[in-house]
């Protein structure tokens, strides 16, 4: 089972459309793919499979397409995973380009509910916290010494620090 949310959480300049901006990553991305690719291919039992230059226009695709919906290189090898597990969906005797992006689209569809379930989620969350101002404006006595004690003992580190 894929957890979704966790691929979600992937930082911006982790996926693949951050990473494929220059050359040297976008190369280092296309080897990735490619290789992830191939492998995958290689424990399915094909009649008809992908050519070296197929998997290499397939990578190049799947990183063109990226953009679309975000897409992280876990995403990818996620779906490769489901692929080889027999869990993408049925896959007769070939696999072609046309078929890899149907089946693939499948997961994207599945990621893409999964996130509006998340932020969903997240907005009830949000909500169930109720008014968020500020119950009472004084604070007790005891807070506010122990803040400006605080206060006193960081500028005096501060001001030691600065002086050596």
């Amino acid at each position: 089972m894929v957890d979704y949310a966790r691929t979600l959480q992937v930082p911006t300049f982790q996926r693949i459309t951050a990473m494929a901006s220059d050359r040297e990553g976008y190369s280092r991305l296309l080897i990735a793919i490619s290789a992830a690719i191939r492998s995958a291919l290689a424990n399915i039992n094909l009649r008809v499979s992908l050519t070296e230059d197929q998997i290499v226009e397939l990578a190049d695709q799947i990183i063109d397409q990226a953009n679309e919906d975000n897409l992280a290189l876990e995403d990818v090898l996620l779906f490769l995973q489901q692929l080889v597990g027999g869990k993408a969906g049925k896959i007769y005797d070939r696999l072609d380009i046309p078929v890899f992006f149907e089946l693939f689209e499948t997961y994207r569809q599945s990621r893409h509910i999964a996130m509006l379930e998340a932020r969903y989620e997240q907005d009830a969350n949000y909500k169930a916290l109720g008014p968020t101002e500020r119950m009472k404006d004084d604070l007790d006595a005891e807070k506010q010494v122990n803040r400006a004690a605080m206060a006193s003992h960081l500028r005096e580190l501060y001001s030691k620090k600065e002086q050596q």
